[in-house]
């Protein structure tokens, strides 16, 4: 079985993450006061970085110092895993899983006799989330479209995100993607479903691939929409947001997946 070299993303500072034995890159190094942080930490203002940048950009700071100052240290064949703080990928389905025994049932090699190019979380369905949230994000939205009160069905990711993240700023930023993807991702955004978190196990030059092409495009969008006043959760990591929906189209479209248990610890484990 090949090894995954497992990495975790955070941008606070929780006691657990020292005992995993994995990789820990804190996100929006730059920011912050770094003797509060563990020596051993991975910070992502080190290198080539866009740690000035994480405001806006979430955990793309820390995906961007990956991809340019770690990968380069891995074979195309080595197995990469992206966890976060509170989201980690796991050997079974264990409703068990808690921090003190988090660090035993990690995923720390590709399962023998699997074909795949990438582990992914089971999928976002939209119309399962809850409606009192979905109203109270999107008031306006359903103004727009009341229909939608009484078929949640039509709920797309496109339309989520108008409901949570800014009113058709997906839409926009799909036309900013090259021509190879543009058209495929904005009958994507149609669908209903979506690989969320940015957590993903793949092996190196499929990460590359995908960063090449996403980082590119968040460049292009953080120029369309630089004149957005990026303010509260729904808005304020706008990149980060894009991002996540376009990797669950990256995964689907260039590579063979296979969704793979993860756990996510409750705030009150941590």
């Amino acid at each position: 079985m090949s090894t995954i070299h497992n990495y975790c993303i955070t941008g606070k500072n929780f006691n657990f993450l020292n005992n995993l034995d994995i990789n820990i890159i804190l996100a929006g190094s730059d920011g912050k006061n770094l003797s509060d942080y563990p020596d051993n930490w991975i910070k992502d203002n080190n290198g080539l970085n866009i740690s000035n940048k994480n405001k806006n950009f979430g955990t793309l700071s820390s995906h961007f110092w990956l991809w340019k100052n770690k990968l380069k240290d891995y074979s195309d064949e080595d197995w990469i895993g992206i966890n976060h703080y509170r989201r980690f990928w796991v050997k079974k389905d264990n409703n068990d899983i808690i921090v003190s025994n988090l660090s035993d049932n990690i995923l720390r090699e590709i399962p023998s006799g699997e074909n795949f190019d990438a582990l992914l979380p089971e999928k976002i369905v939209m119309e399962n989330l809850k409606f009192s949230k979905l109203f109270k994000k999107g008031f306006q939205n359903y103004i727009r479209k009341p229909s939608l009160l009484f078929n949640r069905k039509k709920i797309s990711i496109e339309l989520h995100f108008d409901l949570f993240h800014g009113y058709k700023y997906l839409s926009e930023a799909a036309k900013l993607l090259d021509s190879n993807d543009r058209e495929d991702f904005i009958s994507y955004i149609k669908q209903n479903s979506f690989h969320g978190f940015q957590i993903f196990v793949s092996k190196k030059k499929i990460i590359n691939d995908l960063y090449e092409k996403s980082f590119d495009w968040i460049f292009r969008c953080e120029k369309r929409f630089s004149n957005e006043i990026l303010t509260g959760y729904g808005k304020e990591r706008l990149y980060d947001f894009f991002a996540e929906r376009y990797y669950s189209f990256y995964f689907e479209k260039y590579t063979k997946t296979k969704i793979w248990p993860w756990v996510m610890l409750h705030k009150d484990m941590i």
